[in-house]
């Protein structure tokens, strides 16, 4: 169970997003992982993943941030940036194959001839501190269809 509650909004009610460092998503929010980021970050890592009721989710410091959360400069830094998990990567959004709730017009998108629903977790201090949405939706579901369609 997460510390804090996601606030997912559709797409459309956002003007933008960008990633301020301050490290609320290591901190408020548990990470979970598919079985084989399990094994990968175990064999890599060490001991840094635990199974609960059946599933994955990476451990998290006494403090009770992210394992791998570090600070440079007083700003928030993934110490495995390059190699961080599925959800890390596409984070403050979601993509889901229907809606959260309601119809989903706000959130709909089509990507490759299919319909999908992006929303954006408003509980993300960098949520609307730009005016860039339409330039994220392609990178986001590309990096979706990368790591959440494959098997793993």
């Amino acid at each position: 169970m997460p510390k804090s509650r996601h606030k997912y909004l559709g797409w459309r009610n956002v003007k933008g997003w960008t990633c301020i460092r301050c490290g609320a998503c290591c901190k408020n929010y548990i990470i979970q992982l598919s079985p084989g980021e399990a094994m990968y970050y175990t064999i890599k890592y060490g001991p840094v993943a635990v199974k609960f009721q059946g599933k994955h989710y990476l451990l998290k410091k006494p403090d009770g941030s992210c394992i791998f959360l570090g600070y440079s400069q007083g700003k928030a830094v993934c110490m495995i940036y390059h190699d961080r998990p599925r959800v890390c990567r596409i984070y403050p959004f979601l993509i889901t194959k229907e809606p959260l709730k309601g119809n989903g017009e706000d959130a709909e998108i089509v990507f490759r001839g299919k319909s999908l629903y992006l929303y954006v977790d408003a509980a993300c201090p960098g949520v609307d501190t730009a005016n860039n949405m339409k330039y994220l939706i392609t990178p986001v579901l590309n990096v979706w269809r990368q790591f959440f369609l494959r098997k793993s």
